[in-house]
């Protein structure tokens, strides 16, 4: 399935966050060398710790905004996963500047560190957000971005993204990296924050299991496809083995459409609380504040993800779920 070999060393910049940690997992498990790249400024050393032993993972500190960090996590590396980066609609909110130059900045240092280290792929975290409210789903890798004006902070993170994309094109085109760029969609699953500041899914799980109702934004019809988190993890590998990934775009997501008030419904159910909670309606303006929109729909097209990266979502929403719900329950009261 991965292409990687003992002698393969691989960097993870966000190795140690949500995604990152379970990817950094698979990768240390498929025998590569891997490097995992974080400030900790929302990963957390715990998610790594089973890790720390292992012969081929080794742990660096720094900041993907330092040049001089990022090139001395790159010594040496074939392949890098570029995952770090600033989330959380909150945050997009609240301090748009800060995710602007995380995300912007750190991912030309990348490029930049990748062109001097000549590595072998550059994979490239992207999200569904650079789609913006375009209602006409499914949506493919070439649909229109639609966004609202600059004004609204909401669309900052989407246009960090796309910029970060436009480098990543750039720099295949001009200097021949090979660059693929993965666009998430609403990835849930063990590990997420559980803040304010996280996943719909995993705060949901917070909630509830803390007997509170989640709080559904609006009026709770609104939709997405939600991924359980080993699913985009197995198709990010694939991403950087497979030749005629190179200079691609790729959605990965699940195709089937749920509605916020339906999540809510469901983690009521699986966590044994159906009769005793159920799900608070709550403004947009209340809980992100006046410079937010929302979007109403939200389905990829993962048709070129199928025929290239053999990608084929198989944890069905129920599943991932009852793994997460059961994850948080053990882990909850530690922090997470």
């Amino acid at each position: 399935m991965s292409g990687f070999e003992s002698s393969t060393k691989v960097l993870v910049t966000g190795g140690a966050g949500f995604i990152g940690s379970h990817l950094c997992e698979s990768l240390v498990k498929l025998g590569a060398e891997v490097v995992c790249f974080d400030n900790l400024s929302s990963g957390k050393r715990d998610y790594i710790s089973s890790l720390l032993d292992r012969p081929n993972f080794q742990f660096i500190k720094g900041d993907s905004q330092s040049p001089s960090d990022v090139r001395e996590a790159l010594a040496g590396v074939d392949v890098v996963f570029h995952l770090a980066a600033k989330v959380g609609v909150k945050r997009y909110v609240e301090d748009p500047l800060d995710v602007i130059k995380v995300n912007v900045y750190g991912t030309h240092n990348l490029l930049e560190a990748a062109v001097e280290a000549d590595v072998k792929r550059f994979v490239f975290a992207s999200t569904s957000e650079v789609y913006g409210k375009n209602p006409k789903v499914p949506l493919t890798e070439e649909s229109d971005r639609i966004l609202g004006p600059p004004l609204i902070d909401r669309w900052c993170y989407s246009s960090a993204k796309a910029l970060d994309e436009h480098l990543c094109n750039s720099y295949f085109r001009r200097f021949e990296l090979p660059v693929v760029i993965l666009r998430y969609f609403n990835i849930y699953g063990p590990r997420q924050e559980t803040s304010d500041y996280g996943g719909v899914v995993s705060i949901f799980i917070r909630r509830v299991l803390q007997d509170e109702p989640p709080l559904a934004h609006g009026d709770g019809t609104q939709t997405r496809s939600f991924t359980y988190v080993s699913d985009a993890v197995d198709a990010t590998i694939r991403a950087a083995s497979e030749k005629e990934a190179v200079g691609e775009t790729f959605n990965l997501g699940s195709q089937r459409e749920t509605t916020i008030n339906e999540l809510a419904e469901a983690v009521i159910k699986l966590t044994g609380k159906y009769g005793r909670l159920k799900p608070r309606h709550v403004p947009h303006k209340e809980f992100y504040g006046v410079w937010y929109e929302d979007i109403s729909r939200r389905v990829p097209d993962i048709t070129k993800a199928k025929k290239i990266l053999m990608f084929e979502p198989k944890v069905t929403l129920e599943e991932g779920l009852r793994k997460t719900i059961e994850w948080y329950t053990q882990n909850l009261k530690t922090g997470y």
